[in-house]
């Protein structure tokens, strides 16, 4: 890494640098270029892994690797397995892996996690970079995070933030910088994403912070009307405004239990497919909307009363 050992993990000044989009065909042929002078030697891996949560048999909590995947700067996979979680443990969270990564949920199968370990130790005593998209979690999983020197490690969410210097996802910086959609399913897939992103970073953007222009596309459902009809505001939110279950890992939500149900969406057409699923459970009960929507006083978005509540609908910057 020369001297941008300040890109390495535990960086804690972050710059907010603006960027330009660069096709990743250009990208792809300069790493090319550079991958030839050096004769072929990769010297960064890009690492990911898919973990679920387990109970050990002394009641310990932990994450454990079910897969992993490495690529190196020439984009070769190097290895993409299944991993065996650890003997006698009990698995009570395996939903990302499941509905995610496409991985079944027999978790007995794979490499052991000695085999993945001692590969990623046997890079970095090669002297290779690590690269990773919150790489800590993976070298935490792996058993690895006491023996890989930090200036051999690149965590890329410390390199492409938001515009308010906050993190943001594997998905959302690679369809930004690259606006094309996403191609990850596995930890093959996503240790592919990120080498190119960190070929963009390293080539493209000449190893300066990546700033990904991003908005929360938010709607605010608040002043309940609970007089005016027998539903409670529970069975109001059941009826109306839940989003699909499919849509849960898409959607943040926050309730007071009061007045405000906030959902925050990462993309506009995401809240806009909600929108419409609510107008539509809203008109079988014929209820409509009361007038035209109203913008709101300060400017920031508009609002639309049904009646038994009101919608605020408007966009914040990440």
């Amino acid at each position: 890494l020369g001297n941008s050992s300040s890109y390495i993990r535990d960086r804690s000044e972050v710059r907010s640098d603006t960027h330009t989009h660069r096709d990743a065909t250009s990208v792809n042929r300069q790493h090319q270029r550079n991958t030839t002078t050096k004769n072929n030697q990769a010297r960064a891996y890009a690492v990911d892994c898919e973990m679920i949560e387990v109970v050990m048999p002394d009641g310990k909590l932990q994450q454990a690797v079910v897969s992993i995947g490495v690529v190196d700067e020439s984009m070769e996979v190097i290895l993409y397995a299944r991993v065996r979680k650890p003997a006698n443990s009990v698995v009570v969270n395996d939903t990302f892996v499941r509905t995610q990564g496409g991985l079944t949920a027999d978790y007995d199968k794979g490499l052991s996690i000695f085999s993945a370990r001692d590969l990623i130790q046997r890079l970095v005593q090669d002297g290779a970079t690590i690269v990773g998209w919150q790489i800590d979690n993976d070298l935490k999983a792996l058993g690895v995070d006491k023996v890989v020197p930090n200036s051999q490690v690149v965590d890329l969410t410390s390199v492409f933030t938001t515009t308010n210097g906050h993190r943001c996802k594997l998905v959302e910086a690679y369809r930004t910088v690259f606006r094309r959609n996403f191609p990850a399913h596995n930890a093959g897939d996503d240790a592919k994403v990120t080498m190119e992103l960190y070929h963009y970073w390293n080539e493209a953007s000449n190893r300066q912070m990546v700033v990904i222009d991003l908005s929360f596309y938010c709607i605010n459902w608040h002043y309940f009307k609970l007089g005016s009809t027998k539903m409670s505001r529970g069975d109001m939110l059941w009826k109306f405004l839940r989003p699909r279950t499919n849509e849960r890992d898409i959607v943040i939500e926050e309730d007071d239990g009061k007045n405000a149900y906030k959902l925050k969406f990462r993309l506009k057409t995401d809240r806009d497919a909600y929108l419409l699923l609510v107008k539509r459970r809203l008109s079988e009960n014929e209820i409509f909307p009361q007038g035209k929507p109203l913008r709101v006083a300060n400017g920031r978005g508009t609002e639309i009363d049904f009646g038994l509540f009101r919608s605020h609908v408007y966009e914040i910057k990440r």
